[in-house]
C-alpha cells in the first residue's frame, strides 16, 4: 500500500449497490468486483469504483476491499505466517455475499467475478482454487490472470526474512516464529514504507514482469491453503472452475507503465545486453536455452535493438506480460467451458491516459477501466466526444450482459451492429476487437509466432506463461 492518511488496518469492509429495494424477492444478477493495483495499493471505494454508470444495467454490484502490499501477501510459506492472505479476503468476501446477497435482491447462483490487471489476476486464481466451487456462475478477466508473471512470487520465504531483516537490522533467524514476533513489534507504519523499498533482487525479468508483494503457490498440507499447484498445469489440465469466462486485453498495455522515459531506455538497454533475461524465469525454460529463446522472441519485435526501437519494447512487454498469458489462458479455458476473448483498442479521452512512445498510438494499461466506473473528479462528459460515450454504452452493455447471460451478445442488438461475438475454440481463437466499430478477428498479435518458441523450449510444469 502506498503511505497515505486515509489508509487504516481494520479495512476488510464492502460496498453493495443494488437496482431493487433491498428485501424485495428479486434474483438480479450479481457483478461482484476485485480491483487492481499491483496487489500493493487501490481499494474498493465508492469514489474510485462508483456504481453510477453499471447500476443502470440492472446488475447487482459489490467491490471489495482487501488486505495489501506485505500485509496481504508476505509469508513464510509454513503454518507460522500463511500465504494468500489477500485472495483469502477477497474469498470470504465472496462467501459472505453468496450467504447475504439475496437481501439486497441479488441471486446467488448468478455471482460473475470481476477484475482488472491484479484484479483480473485475482480472478483467475479464483478460477482455480478448489475452495471457489459453486460460488461463481462466471468471470471476467480485464488485463490480468493468474498466468500473468507479474502476479505470482516464487520467492515469498525470502522476501519475508529481507523485510525482517530490513525492519531490524540485528535479525539474523531463519526461523519463522522469530520473524513473525520481528513483525509483531514493528509499526504498521514501518512495515507498509518498507515493503515498498525491500529490493527486487530475484526479479526474473530486468524491466519488469513481477512484483514482490503477491501470490504464492501453497503447501497443499497447510490448513486454509488456497492456491496449491502450478497455475498453468492447473488450467491445462482442467483442473479449474468451469465456468464461461469473458477475458482480455488492452491493445497496448505497456505505453501506460513506463514511467520515466529515460528509465525505460535504460531497460532496454539492458535486456540488449543480456537476451537471457528476455524470457526470465517465466517460463521454466533451462539456463541454457534462456538466450537463444530470448534471441527469437526478440526478433518478432525489431530487427536491432530494443534501445533503438522502444516501441518494439512497448509491444514486446505488452505480448510478456498480458496478452500472450491471456490468450493462453482463453484458448485452454475454451476445451473446458465457453470463452469470449476481446482487444479493447478504442483510444478516447475517457481513458484519461497521454503518455506516447513513437511507432505506438494506442491503449494502455487501465484505460478501459474509466469508461466502466465512475471516478470521482475525473468525469467531465462535456470533453467526451460522441465516439467515447458510444463506446461507453457498447463496453457498459457487453459487461452486464455476460454478468446477465454469461454471454456478451444473447441477441442482435443495434447497439453492437447485429455483430455476435465467437467464442473461442481449440482450433480457432476468434476475439472482438473494440474499437470504433466493433470488429470479429482471428489470431491475435504475435500470440501464434509468440506461442511455438515458448512450447519449444519451456519444460513442464509451468506456473506462468
Amino acid at each position: 500500500m502506498a503511505p497515505d492518511v486515509t489508509e487504516h488496518e481494520d479495512c476488510l469492509y464492502l460496498n453493495v449497490y443494488t437496482p431493487v429495494k433491498p428485501g424485495t424477492d428479486s434474483s438480479v444478477p450479481v457483478l461482484f468486483w476485485i480491483h487492481g493495483g499491483g496487489f500493493y495499493f487501490g481499494d474498493g471505494t465508492f469514489q474510485i469504483y462508483g456504481p453510477q454508470y453499471l447500476i443502470d444495467f440492472d446488475v447487482v454490484i459489490v467491490t471489495i476491499n482487501y488486505r495489501l502490499g506485505a500485509f496481504g501477501f508476505l509469508t513464510t510459506e509454513d503454518d507460522v505466517i500463511p500465504g494468500n492472505i489477500g485472495l483469502k479476503d477477497q474469498h470470504f468476501a465472496l462467501q459472505w455475499v453468496y450467504t447475504n446477497i439475496k437481501q439486497f435482491g441479488g441471486d446467488p447462483k448468478q455471482i460473475t467475478i470481476v477484475g482488472e490487471s491484479a484484479g483480473g489476476a485475482s480472478v483467475g486464481y479464483h478460477l482455480i482454487s478448489k475452495k471457489t466451487e459453486g460460488l461463481i456462475a462466471g468471470a471476467i478477466l480485464q488485463s490480468g490472470t493468474a498466468i500473468c508473471s507479474f502476479g505470482y512470487q516464487p520467492y515469498g520465504k525470502y522476501y519475508a526474512f529481507e523485510m525482517g531483516k530490513a525492519l531490524n537490522k540485528n535479525f539474523t533467524s531463519e526461523k519463522s516464529s522469530d520473524l513473525l514476533k520481528v513483525l509483531q513489534d514493528a509499526d504498521a507504519e514501518d512495515i507498509n514504507k518498507i515493503s515498498l523499498e525491500v529490493p527486487e533482487d530475484k526479479e526474473r525479468r530486468i524491466g519488469g514482469g513481477s512484483l514482490v508483494w503477491v501470490p504464492v503457490v501453497e503447501n497443499e498440507k497447510l490448513d486454509g491453503a488456497f492456491i496449491t499447484g502450478p497455475m498453468h498445469k492447473d488450467i491445462k489440465e482442467g483442473n479449474v472452475n468451469k465456468v464461461p469466462i469473458m477475458i482480455g486485453y488492452n491493445s497496448e498495455e505497456e505505453i501506460a507503465l513506463i514511467g520515466d522515459v529515460i528509465d525505460f531506455i535504460g531497460k532496454a538497454a539492458k535486456l540488449d545486453a543480456d537476451d537471457s533475461q528476455i524470457v526470465g524465469n517465466a517460463y521454466n525454460i533451462n539456463e541454457t536455452s534462456k538466450e537463444t529463446a530470448g534471441q527469437q522472441l526478440k526478433k518478432l519485435y525489431t530487427k536491432t535493438t530494443f534501445e533503438d526501437n522502444l516501441s518494439a519494447l512497448v509491444k514486446f512487454k505488452t505480448d510478456s506480460d498480458f496478452s500472450t498469458p491471456i490468450i493462453q489462458h482463453a484458448e485452454l479455458h475454451s476445451s473446458l467451458a465457453d470463452v469470449y476473448l476481446y482487444q479493447f483498442s478504442y483510444k478516447g479521452m475517457m481513458g484519461f491516459l497521454n503518455t506516447s512512445i513513437e511507432g505506438v498510438d494506442a491503449v494502455g494499461h487501465a484505460e478501459d477501466v474509466k469508461y466502466l466506473w465512475h471516478v470521482d473528479g475525473l468525469d467531465d462528459f462535456s470533453s467526451y466526444s460522441v465516439g467515447d460515450r458510444l463506446t461507453q454504452r457498447r463496453l457498459l452493455k457487453l459487461w452486464s450482459n455476460f454478468v446477465k447471460h454469461r454471454n456478451p451478445t444473447p441477441e442482435a442488438d443495434p447497439l453492437f451492429n447485429n455483430i455476435v461475438w465467437p467464442k473461442v475454440t481449440s482450433d480457432k481463437i476468434s476475439y472482438l476487437n473494440i474499437n470504433r466499430t466493433l470488429e470479429v478477428k482471428t489470431n491475435p498479435r504475435q500470440y501464434q509466432k509468440y506461442k511455438t518458441i515458448v512450447d519449444k523450449y519451456a519444460q513442464s510444469p509451468m506456473y506462468t506463461y
